[in-house]
């Protein structure tokens, strides 16, 4: 995993921390949160993630609770700092016009990153999605696209795209159209977010950006479209 993408990643996790004062044993949010983070230090420091794992394993202890907070904690913090000064000064990425290999080279770093999912928003959104970007998607990562329901045309073209994409590779691909939809962004299984500056459709033909999304207005940000998308009609 890119230093950048994991880095975001362990911020993510630190914004969305539960209260570890109230841990208890059953607590499913205690549980997954410990999950994703032994998980993600495990990329950053195999060492680092048993310390984490022997913190999050005596969580039980109260008397020692306090100590172990501090270790959970700490070893994030730890992470974060190594990963800033590894990762690039700088995760914007600007194209200018006709940038279109360099952009198409960075979109498909983004898609490739993703473990379960991935989610984009483009209100503007055609067949070529499939043909440019998501041959680089791993097996097993499910993909949701959102589109602007106003686009007839370019559903008439993406929808048989999309059955026979599912028909080869399994169910993979969900797609709906809504007509609330403005902003262009990429969703990262749940928690790193890209921002596009255009349509992927024409990335790169004019001027554009790629844009990470700050961890804590992440959370926030997702609702909003998972909002959307409950309500939203398939293709």
């Amino acid at each position: 995993m890119e230093h950048s993408v994991l880095l975001a990643q362990l911020r993510a996790l630190i914004e969305r921390a539960p209260n570890l004062d109230d841990y208890h044993p059953s607590s499913k949010e205690h549980l997954v949160w410990f999950g994703q983070g032994h998980a993600l230090i495990t990329r950053w420091n195999a060492v680092d993630a048993m310390s984490f794992q022997s913190a999050a394993d005596s969580m039980s202890i109260d008397l020692l609770r306090p100590r172990n907070i501090a270790k959970i904690l700490g070893t994030i913090q730890r992470a974060i700092a190594d990963l800033e000064l590894k990762a690039p000064q700088t995760q914007n990425k600007v194209f200018s016009a006709g940038d279109v290999y360099d952009f198409f080279k960075e979109m498909n770093r983004v898609i490739s990153s993703a473990k379960q999912t991935i989610f984009i928003i483009d209100p503007f959104l055609d067949y070529t999605v499939v043909d440019h970007y998501l041959d680089a998607r791993k097996t097993d990562v499910n993909v949701r696209l959102l589109l602007s329901s106003k686009v007839k045309d370019q559903i008439k073209v993406l929808k048989p795209v999309i059955e026979k994409y599912n028909t080869q590779y399994g169910d993979i691909i969900k797609v709906k159209k809504s007509s609330k939809l403005h902003d262009r962004v990429i969703f990262i299984d749940n928690d790193v977010c890209w921002v596009v500056g255009q349509s992927l459709k024409d990335a790169a033909i004019k001027p554009t950006y790629l844009l990470p999304l700050s961890p804590d207005v992440i959370s926030a940000k997702l609702d909003d479209y998972e909002n959307i998308w409950a309500e939203a009609n398939e293709i």
